[in-house]
């Protein structure tokens, strides 16, 4: 628990995020996300996860974060596209969240690209 509230301080902090597998690091992000510190984390925790199972690496560089406009409903949800370096290649994912009935946040995770090259706009 101790080490969760570490890494969501540094979130809130330096606008960097820090997960794991083996030792936390920081990760760089741009643009702007409505998650929390510690949904950001979960959320990269299972691309980082995703990750090692279908391409055998979990490591994520960078993070670029951008909110979908027309995606909010009426209960509260709404999506965004990040898109990250991850393990020196360019992944697409569409993350929609939505509040959850049991507190905190529900969220999805939907690749919307496979591996690219890192210089693929």
């Amino acid at each position: 628990m101790k080490r969760m509230t570490l890494i969501a301080a540094a979130l809130v902090a330096s606008i960097g995020v820090a997960v794991e597998p083996a030792a936390a690091y920081e990760i760089a992000t741009t643009g702007r996300t409505l998650a929390t510190p510690r949904l950001a984390v979960d959320v990269l925790r299972d691309i980082s996860a995703y990750s090692k199972a279908t391409g055998g690496c979990s490591f994520i560089y960078s993070a670029a974060m951008r909110i979908e406009p027309q995606s909010f409903t009426p209960n509260g949800g709404h999506a965004e596209i990040w898109t990250l370096n991850v393990c020196a290649a360019k992944q697409r994912f569409r993350i929609t969240m939505r509040p959850s009935p049991r507190g905190g946040s529900d969220y999805t995770i939907q690749p919307m690209t496979g591996r690219m090259p890192l210089y693929v706009q």
